[in-house]
């Protein structure tokens, strides 16, 4: 499907009653809404393996996630790890029930592939005692969620959890900051830095791509930073659509201004966005001042640990 054809759907399905329930229909029926445990599950290994090189024990641990989509893939995939307690929050209630038991039957059935995810950085015993419970449950998700300790919150505020200082463990989002907006990330951040215990950890992965690009390749993964913020509202300016297009710069710089210090990160670069610069792609204006290699990088990985200064709230 072309782009612009998916964006005027999403803006369509935004702004009809009950569109949310059509644009999911569409999204299950059309689009890449599946039951796809491997398509995250591997990237939140990724982050298990960050907290253990870090010095940071998982087992038994306080979780807290920002973004829990449509389905809460990363937080099944702690508690088989040996999380003590997964907290998911979204905006909005987004979470499809069929397709969260859809992937519980898939990883009891693929018992083997999901464990080679986790070699060497999960204890086996730990695991297969894990993997045994959501088997136990796999059809369903209530009373799976309760014997694992996840639970899922929404409609609620990342910015404004209301849970007592310095009671989560880890702080994590797996593709979720992007689609809001950088003043509301700020005060993410400012009440992760609140509920985070001392020595706590924020982890997050964030896909600084045009998120169109993942269908219609015709255009680069950069493509939204051609127009205008005002052109960008109009496109992509819903629930449905919207990316807040920053780089990793901003992200980098907006931890910080949050009271955070950058213990690890990594970026993902596209050559072929640099290519594409050099042949005489072009940005808006408002993105004319960043480098080349920020301007090309479209993934971005950061580990943060409280820094201990005040952040003046």
């Amino acid at each position: 499907m072309r782009w612009q054809t998916k964006a005027k759907i999403m803006k369509l399905c935004a702004q009809m009653p009950g569109g949310g329930a059509l644009y999911r229909y569409i999204q299950k029926t059309f689009g890449r809404l599946r039951a796809n445990p491997m398509a995250r599950l591997p990237a939140q290994a990724k982050m298990v393996k960050w907290l253990l090189e870090s010095g940071r024990d998982i087992v038994g641990k306080r979780f807290f996630e920002v973004g829990t989509g449509h389905v809460p893939i990363a937080p099944i995939g702690f508690f088989l790890c040996g999380a003590g307690s997964v907290i998911t929050v979204d905006l909005h209630r987004r979470i499809e029930w069929g397709l969260t038991i859809e992937s519980l039957n898939w990883i009891a059935s693929n018992r083997n592939e999901v464990a080679g995810i986790y070699q060497d950085i999960v204890d086996a015993a730990l695991f297969n005692e894990r993997h045994a419970l959501l088997s136990c449950h796999k059809n369903n998700p209530s009373e799976f969620f309760k014997e694992a300790r996840i639970e899922y919150l929404a409609p609620m505020d990342a910015a404004n959890t209301r849970l007592p200082a310095k009671s989560v463990d880890f702080h994590f989002s797996l593709t979720t900051l992007e689609h809001i907006p950088q003043a509301i990330i700020k005060d993410i951040f400012l009440e992760a830095k609140r509920i985070l215990k001392p020595k706590g950890l924020a982890v997050h992965f964030i896909d600084l791509s045009d998120h169109f690009q993942h269908q219609d390749k015709s255009i680069t993964s950069i493509n939204f930073l051609r127009y205008s913020e005002k052109e960008w509202e109009k496109i992509a300016g819903n629930e449905f659509a919207y990316c807040n297009r920053l780089r990793a710069s901003d992200y980098l710089a907006l931890f910080k201004e949050a009271g955070f210090d950058i213990c690890r990160h990594e970026v993902q670069e596209d050559e072929d966005v640099r290519v594409s610069i050099r042949d005489g792609f072009m940005v808006d204006e408002r993105f004319q001042d960043y480098s080349v290699d920020d301007l090309c990088t479209t993934g971005l990985r950061v580990a943060l640990k409280k820094n201990g200064k005040p952040t003046g709230i």
